[in-house]
């Protein structure tokens, strides 16, 4: 009998401590005076060492190598990578508009089109282009990252040597 009321404490217990948490969404007042559910959004979290230093990748997705190149050289570079994971693609959308502002990339335009987001950035002279697919039941969304240089631009041996001025 002992056993079977410290069960019932303790299951009372578990009750009464769950009962504070509330992972259930918020009910907010609507303009028609009724009340519906809204659950907080789903932010994603940038890697802390992604393969390109200044362009942020959520946790979760990862570099399909046999589709991505890129090439540094001559004081520009070219990015073309694509990442595979499981994101929805708004959620993924607002990670970028949220994280490269952090990585000095500057926003520029976003686009919806059939199914797609893309997304335009630029820094200095270079430009950035995020576009946001849905994929495969495996792998629900693709991240293509496409970044060029748009100028050229001086070495530093260059610049000593004053090869690079028009006259």
């Amino acid at each position: 009998m002992k056993t079977l009321s410290l069960t019932g404490c303790l299951a009372a217990a578990l009750v009464l401590s769950l009962g504070g948490c509330n992972d259930s969404p918020e009910k907010l007042e609507t303009t028609s005076g009724g009340h519906r559910e809204v659950a907080p959004p789903i932010e994603l979290i940038a890697k802390a060492r992604p393969p390109i230093a200044d362009m942020p990748i959520p946790i979760g997705f990862e570099l399909d190598e046999r589709h991505s190149r890129n090439f540094a050289g001559g004081g520009a570079r070219y990015v073309d990578h694509l990442y595979r994971g499981s994101a929805d693609k708004w959620v993924v959308a607002r990670f970028y508009k949220r994280q490269m502002p952090t990585h000095r990339w500057m926003f520029d335009t976003d686009i919806f089109a059939q199914g797609d987001i893309r997304m335009d950035f630029r820094k200095e002279m270079e430009r950035c282009q995020v576009i946001i697919t849905n994929g495969s039941l495996l792998h629900p969304t693709y991240i293509k990252v496409q970044l060029w240089t748009t100028g050229r631009i001086e070495t530093p041996e260059l610049k000593k040597t004053g090869k690079n001025s028009r006259k």
